[in-house]
């Protein structure tokens, strides 16, 4: 589903996700008028591309803004990863990352659930069903359970490193459901 805002909605074959541009985020249906998100989103649009690497608590335990910056890899040195308690908002500071999905029943975990981080480490399957190109100004919103594939470099002869922000917040705090 796309409207006039450049924010949408996509589902294709068990993925969902949402994405847009971080001017127009409040355009998405149950996002606009929720603390949580207002804060999640107002925390994304004060940083600019000298953000101070590193955790930014945003309220309640576990809902924190993260800096970081990494270089990208060719998909094969890359992992799938997906969260259980949390909501990822990723947006670039700088450079272009790939994000790419895939579905639930196409891969297979690697049995390395760490609590504390909430994370959960998957095998690369042959390919992916949906690749979000995270740009400067756009962000992805991805739900726990989504099995995601980040880190990937996209274009050859691209800038090698990507600096981004990631809002984690906790999926009680919004009424989605944890996996």
């Amino acid at each position: 589903r796309r409207n006039a805002s450049s924010a949408n909605v996509t589902t294709r074959e068990g993925i969902s996700m949402t994405q847009g541009t971080i001017a127009q985020w409040k355009a998405i249906p149950g996002l606009s008028g929720h603390p949580v998100w207002e804060a999640a989103f107002a925390w994304i649009a004060r940083q600019g591309p000298d953000a101070k690497l590193g955790d930014t608590p945003l309220g309640s335990q576990g809902f924190l803004g993260r800096v970081m910056q990494y270089p990208l890899k060719p998909r094969g040195q890359c992992l799938y990863e997906s969260h259980r308690k949390t909501i990822d908002i990723q947006a670039s500071l700088e450079g272009c990352e790939g994000i790419e999905f895939a579905d639930e029943r196409s891969i297979v975990g690697l049995g390395n659930y760490a609590a504390t981080a909430d994370v959960e480490h998957f095998r690369t399957p042959l390919k992916g069903t949906a690749t979000v190109r995270n740009l400067p100004g756009r962000f992805v919103i991805i739900l726990p359970g989504d099995q995601h594939l980040p880190q990937l470099a996209l274009d050859e002869g691209a800038s090698p490193l990507v600096r981004k922000l990631v809002d984690k917040v906790p999926a009680a705090l919004v009424g989605v459901p944890e996996v």
